[in-house]
């Protein structure tokens, strides 16, 4: 049997660095998750006493065109360094308990840098390393077609390592990025946007249901990792967007109204849990929440990473995109879930496929819960506008300056709307029966009937209003003007239904 050594050429750099992400900007998340990792690694080692200890931060110098992102983990050991820093894809990271472990993240700023460099040094020792890549070096040996050397040995030539002496106490992991070669790794709000929809963070302090979502999880026993990361430009800490106002050309356009929690359990592994998470319903689910609000979709997550964007869940959604008319997240648990290479998904396995059923079987449902929403905020319009119509037949019928033959015309068209009222009331109840079995549905019912004008209870209302013209003959125009006048009193201070009846009372008196 002959032995047979391939070599891997040098386009192979390429791919895992421009080539992997269609986002520049999935570089920071690449650097923050391995930061990350090592403050977990720094509170297993009692470097840190907790992961609050741990900080990221992130400097973006747009006159320097330079980026620097560091931590104060667990740093790397003198004796690992090259091996840590210089192999590629073969991370020695557990991929069980570890966000990141193929060991490809860290060269993604090759593809935007003149210059990547890392800088480290671990509690205990003396030494502080720093290993430099020479990207701009890197792009000229991969366009020169001449040049044959695999990928291994083009690395080689790129890098070189440096040791000086440090604090013995001092740990701590840098990268830079200098003579950034990408604009848009410079903007710190795109920047500031991105990480706080992907990044380990924790939801920011404003955001109201917050607090149920950390007691739902906490009583699952179930720990979402968040970390301090900064951006320093500002010294801005990150957070999660949600908010509970949603806004649509600065103006106000909707809001959310609670939020639902849930568990997916394995029944094959004892009610394994394999995700928790949390949807939010706003009151007007029949309309996507407005681009302007970055936090929109349902977004699934692993370690609290962000695992694909807004519309990666949407598939599994009765109707295309309708996960953009919710907010929430998916965080996948356990060991049965691997993102792939891009982090755009998780590669195929049994329990993915599991979820993936039960995302389906969940988010199919609530095409529904938009559906009732829909027709609520719809026969709601034609209650409210039979009842300006009605107000408007009788501004016309007490003003004299109609014919009867006008007003008969009038009170036909007014007889239409009331018809459809009456229909849409009938619907309004549907929803509401419906809503006694279903507490979502119950919270959107709630807000908008209850938001109604013309309160819809139980009792059957009186849409049979006369039609007649009402000239109030016997009164004379001051008089027709002060009883108008009593007539919006009326209305101001009784329910509709008895106003309705104390007017025609009146009305036939002088008629």
């Amino acid at each position: 049997m002959k032995y047979f050594k391939p070599r891997i050429g040098k386009n192979v750099i390429e791919t895992l660095t421009l080539g992997m992400y269609e986002d520049a900007l999935v570089i920071y998340r690449e650097y923050v998750q391995n930061a990350a990792d090592q403050i977990d690694i720094a509170v297993e080692k009692k470097i840190l006493t907790r992961k609050s200890e741990g900080k990221i931060n992130i400097t973006i110098d747009k006159e320097l065109r330079k980026i620097i992102i560091e931590d104060n983990a667990t740093g790397i050991e003198n004796e690992n360094v090259l091996q840590f820093l210089g192999d590629v894809a073969n991370s020695q990271k557990d991929k069980e308990k570890r966000k990141g472990f193929r060991g490809i993240g860290r060269l993604g700023g090759l593809g935007y840098c003149e210059k990547l460099i890392f800088e480290t040094s671990y509690k205990g020792e003396n030494t502080k390393n720093t290993i430099t890549l020479n990207a701009e070096q890197l792009k000229k040996i991969l366009e020169n077609k001449g040049d044959t050397s695999d990928a291994s040995t083009v690395i080689s030539i790129i890098t070189s390592l440096d040791e000086s002496k440090c604090e013995v106490e001092e740990h701590y992991f840098k990268v830079t990025l200098e003579k950034i070669t990408k604009d848009d790794l410079l903007d710190s709000e795109s920047v500031s946007s991105y990480l706080s929809l992907v990044a380990p963070i924790p939801y920011i302090p404003e955001f109201k249901f917050k607090d149920k979502i950390y007691s739902y999880y906490k009583a699952n026993k179930i720990a979402i990792d968040e970390y301090d990361v900064h951006l320093t430009i500002n010294d801005v800490k990150l957070y999660k967007p949600y908010k509970s106002q949603f806004y649509k050309n600065e103006e106000k356009f909707s809001q959310l109204l609670d939020v639902v929690c849930f568990t997916i359990t394995n029944i094959e592994e004892e009610e394994e849990i394999i995700a928790i998470g949390w949807y939010g319903i706003t009151n007007k689910l029949n309309y996507q929440i407005p681009d302007e609000n970055i936090e929109g979709g349902i977004r699934l997550r692993k370690e609290n990473i962000g695992i694909g964007d807004k519309l990666t869940l949407s598939k599994y959604f009765g109707q295309p995109r309708q996960n953009l008319n919710y907010i929430g997240e998916v965080h996948a648990i356990g060991s049965g879930f691997t993102p792939n290479a891009r982090r755009d998904n998780f590669n195929d396995s049994r329990t993915y496929s599991l979820l993936e059923d039960k995302l389906r079987a969940m988010f199919s449902s609530l095409g529904s819960l938009t559906g009732n929403s829909s027709t609520l905020h719809n026969r709601k319009k034609d209650v409210i506008k039979y009842k300006q119509a009605l107000t408007e037949f009788e501004i016309k019928s007490n003003s004299g300056q109609h014919t009867e033959r006008e007003l008969e015309h009038l009170g036909e068209d007014l007889k239409k709307f009331k018809d459809q009222a009456v229909y849409s009331v009938s619907e309004i109840r549907k929803i509401k029966d419906k809503s006694i079995d279903d507490s979502k549905l119950m919270v959107v019912y709630d807000f908008i009937i209850n938001d109604l004008d013309v309160i819809i209870d139980d009792e059957e209302i009186d849409l049979n209003i006369k039609t007649y013209p009402i000239t109030l003959s016997q009164l004379n125009s001051e008089e027709k003007e002060l009883l108008m006048d009593i007539f919006n009193i009326i209305n101001d201070n009784l329910d509709w239904k008895d106003a309705e009846m104390l007017k025609k009372k009146i009305a036939e008196k002088y008629n």
